[in-house]
């Protein structure tokens, strides 16, 4: 089975963020494909339904990146994109501390029998 590392990591963004701010979030995020390694990235604003009860712990968006490996998760933590994204998107929006956790997982594919 093939293993890929996913990389997650959840915010806390001020209330007070601008549109343009949470703009300049989600287009960045778009930028970060562009690293070599990067197979996938999404983000978006977490929700709470009526049947699931508010188990976000305050955080207010997600962001999922899937990298073909530990070695392109260290390349894409060094990278200069990420840096600047980091530096220029999350940190001037952020309330509170962000979570982050990297793990290796095994791809499933729904209906996939094997």
């Amino acid at each position: 089975m093939a293993t890929v590392v996913d990389h997650i990591v959840l915010l806390k963004v001020r209330p007070d963020a601008t549109d343009e701010e949470i703009k300049r979030l989600f287009d960045g995020t778009a930028n970060l494909k562009a690293i070599p390694g990067v197979i996938s990235i999404t983000i978006g604003a977490t929700f709470v339904e009526p049947w699931m009860g508010d188990r976000r712990g305050g955080y207010t968006h997600a962001l999922s990146c899937r990298l073909e490996s530990k070695e392109a998760l260290k390349l894409y933590q060094d990278h200069e994109l990420h840096t600047k994204f980091k530096m220029d998107c999350i940190v001037p929006i952020l309330e509170g501390p962000l979570l982050a956790v990297d793990y290796e997982s095994v791809v499933v594919v729904a209906g996939d029998s094997k």
